[in-house]
């Protein structure tokens, strides 16, 4: 058994056996070499952490002397045979070597800040098990073992969430921590997305001021309640200096007291309390409120959709927002999603289709590049056994097309399932089905415990997953496949069947899940992590910030500072939403959007946490109307306008014209003078409309060019609002009795010209 089982599980541990000002040095050294080569991908924390384990178990000390002694060449030495033994830490050889290496290079770079220091230069050789090492090290203490196993709670799917009381067990003793540790595991066992980050923020606050909180001071309920009014004073002011928002932290806060009572006060861990702790009001935040950003203009955006919507928009722009921008951009995320989908699963198909011709190359040296061929590369690269290494793959590669090619450019041209490469699947079927979320997919079990096929029905077509935000009986969620979904989640199990195969030979229970990646190229399979664009990746991946803007260029022209906000924006969530909103348009129907969603329960003001309350107003208002029940139109009469119905000069105008014919409100006083309206009030559910021949010929005309329009993602807002107005009024004329009405409508139909407004129908030259 190794002693670290998880890397993360030990990244917060103290240094003991390693000086402070050691650890200090060291990282400021990795943050040099970061400046020096450019390269965001070098991290110390990991291997300085498992270092520290191996001192502590070997009992060795690391000193800044140390440093200048001969003696450090030994400790790294020792330490790198201990992680090829697999006794320390379970990791691959290819990730044990590259983490011993970069730990040579930050060595180097403490001799160039400190010459004094005794000089350590890596080999390979180094990298290979000793048995005397690994005999000490299988030694190790039973608290030795404990302690530097970490303390992990697990979930059944992905979620993990390491607790930091790794210097709580130096301050209060195993017996205190493990008495803390089994009582949050047994309350969060199943849900460990629901432990709030304030237990780990806890954890700190008491290592940083044990000295003023020993173990005596939780025996009896007013020192609780002394030690809780103190931390949240703390908590809430760093919250506060931090610029946290505040609704959101008392929610968290809420609930993690809730756990504070139950895991730790009822448990007898501490002192049980006669009265809960004191709690902050709820949170009023309405819905239409959260995700509120302030761009540098100073305006106020909801940033809940794929469009960022302003929080003060004039009806006009509610249209344009409505009608062309919403469904405009996850028409391009649906376009950019289906090409680079279609692009992976053929780039796929072709690495397994020449594997089939090829051989695994089990031998490899310069002088026998020209032996090979790209089908020889496939039949490796499909091996699940083989341990050729990549850069020759990409030299025999390079041999065979004349290209120079790198491990992340063969990976991706063979179509392997790297990091973010499953993403446009995922984009996909959130679109198809919106009831599927974030935690479903990344929590997907394709096969259950006993290796049967459990997330995909076959046969039925049903996804089988969970929400885990559900309650537990309400979790699993069944969800009857489209024929274009089915499809793709076949491509997502075809694509990640090498990632798969390599898991399973190795034991791996990640094998059971459906997204799996291999890194940036041919790094050892791990379940897929949410995809986000953000400074932060960019920053790790500077290439990758062009590679999106020119993938998303074809599909929306924006100025380039646009694009990237947007493609900040395009994450399964918010597609998620956007989708909903769109259904919403489709059906003008808020339980259709909530059946969408896969929502067990209805609730009559869903829309309003998907939009802000401008939008909302508009969507209440009496031009929407129509959209939720029928039209009556009244008083139609020819119209002195007919002629100039089909001159207008741009989309503009034809709006103006087409409102100016809708009846305005008749004042309470007037329509009401006794007041009976105040007795009695009804939802309205009706437009009037006082139309002309004139006004029917524009309005049909419009919407014969909207239906025969070769680019309908160009449509504008405004144009699909009147066509869809036009298909209400027709067809209430067409289903009424009135005689004079269906002469206006017959008369109108006569004069239907499309091409009359075919320029004014699309959005504006500098929207393009």
């Amino acid at each position: 058994m190794t002693i670290v089982k998880k890397t993360r599980a030990i990244r917060n541990h103290p240094l003991i056996a390693i000086d402070q000002n050691v650890g200090d040095l060291l990282i400021h050294a990795a943050a040099t070499h970061e400046c020096m080569y450019d390269t965001h991908r070098f991290q110390v924390i990991p291997c300085l952490k498992l270092l520290e384990a191996y001192c502590e178990v070997t009992n060795q000390r690391i000193t800044m002397d140390t440093l200048k002694r001969p003696e450090i060449e030994k400790i790294l030495k020792e330490f790198c045979s201990a992680v090829a033994g697999g006794v320390l830490v379970n990791l691959s050889d290819r990730r044990g070597s590259a983490m011993c290496r970069d730990f040579y290079r930050t060595f180097a770079i403490v001799h160039r800040i400190m010459p004094e220091s005794h000089p350590c230069s890596w080999s390979i050789r180094h990298f290979s098990p000793n048995p005397e090492v690994c005999k000490r090290l299988s030694e190790a203490s039973d608290d030795q073992r404990w302690y530097w196993a970490g303390w992990t709670i697990k979930g059944t799917g992905r979620d993990v969430t390491y607790l930091r009381l790794a210097p709580l067990a130096h301050i209060y003793g195993r017996e205190y921590v493990d008495s803390i540790y089994t009582n949050l595991r047994k309350y969060y066992g199943n849900r460990p997305g629901s432990l709030r980050h304030q237990w780990n923020k806890m954890f700190d606050y008491l290592s940083e001021c044990h000295v003023k909180w020993p173990a005596r001071s939780f025996s009896t309920a007013t020192g609780v309640m002394r030690f809780m009014h103190e931390f949240t004073r703390f908590y809430f002011t760093q919250a506060q200096t931090l610029g946290n928002d505040a609704q959101s932290e008392i929610k968290s806060w809420v609930q993690f007291l809730t756990g504070v009572e139950n895991c730790l006060c009822k448990s007898g861990v501490w002192a049980k309390l006669s009265s809960s702790i004191k709690r902050p009001p709820p949170s009023t935040k309405h819905g239409s409120q959260t995700k509120i950003t302030k761009g540098d203009n100073g305006l106020l955006t909801q940033e809940k959709l794929l469009t960022s919507i302003p929080l003060h928009i004039t009806d006009t722009e509610a249209i344009e927002l409505l009608f062309f921008h919403i469904k405009n951009d996850i028409s391009a995320v649906r376009k950019w999603a289906t090409y680079h989908a279609d692009s992976l699963i053929s780039r796929n198909r072709y690495r397994t289709s020449l594997a089939k011709t090829g051989t695994p190359i089990s031998y490899w040296a310069k002088e026998v590049i020209d032996r090979y061929t790209l089908a020889d590369i496939c039949a490796t690269l499909e091996d699940p056994t083989s341990k050729t290494p990549p850069e020759f793959l990409c030299k025999v590669y390079e041999h065979n097309t004349g290209l120079p090619c790198s491990a992340i450019q063969l990976a991706n041209h063979f179509g392997l399932s790297v990091s973010r490469s499953l993403f446009p699947h995922q984009c996909l079927l959130v679109m198809e089905h919106p009831a599927i979320t974030t935690d479903f997919l990344r929590n997907f079990e394709l096969y259950n415990e006993d290796n049967q096929l459990a997330g995909l029905d076959r046969e039925n077509r049903h996804f089988t997953g969970y929400k885990m935000r559900k309650p537990p009986d309400q979790r699993e969620q069944i969800i009857k496949l489209s024929d274009a979904a089915y499809d793709r989640a076949c491509e997502i199990i075809e694509i990640t069947s090498r990632a798969r195969n390599i898991l399973k030979l190795n034991g791996d229970d990640a094998h059971r899940y459906l997204f799996l990646a291999t890194g940036q190229a041919f790094s050892y399979p791990r379940r897929s992590r949410a995809t986000i664009f953000n400074n932060s990746i960019y920053t790790n991946n500077k290439m990758l910030r062009q590679q999106m803007i020119d993938e998303f260029s074809p599909y929306l022209s924006l100025p380039e500072t646009e694009l990237v906000d947007f493609i900040e924006r395009v994450r399964l969530s918010t597609i998620r939403a956007s989708r909903a909103v769109e259904i919403f348009l489709e059906t003008k129907s808020t339980e259709t959007m909530s059946k969408a969603l896969g929502h067990t329960h209805y609730y009559p003001d869903l829309l309003s946490h998907y939009l802000p309350d401008p939008i909302l107003a508009f969507i209440k208002s009496r031009w929407i109307r129509i959209f939720q029940k029928a039209i009556i139109c009244e008083a139609m009469k020819d119209s002195e306008d007919l002629l100039r119905a089909t001159n207008f000069q741009n989309m503009d105008e034809l709006h103006t014209f087409l409102a100016n014919h809708a009846i305005k409100e008749i004042p309470t006083q007037a329509s009401d003078p006794d007041r009976l309206n105040d007795r009695k009030v009804t939802d309205g559910s009706e437009a009037i409309f006082s139309i002309g021949v004139g006004f029917l010929a524009s309005l049909l005309s419009l919407d014969a060019a909207v239906r025969s329009s070769t680019n309908r993602d160009q449509v504008c807002g405004k144009a699909k609002y009147w066509a869809s107005i036009a298909d209400h009024i027709k067809s209430e004329i067409t289903n009424g009795h009135k005689r004079l009405q269906k002469q206006y409508l017959k008369t109108a139909l006569k004069l239907v010209d499309p091409k009359k407004m075919e320029k004014l129908i699309y959005v504006p030259s500098h929207w393009i």
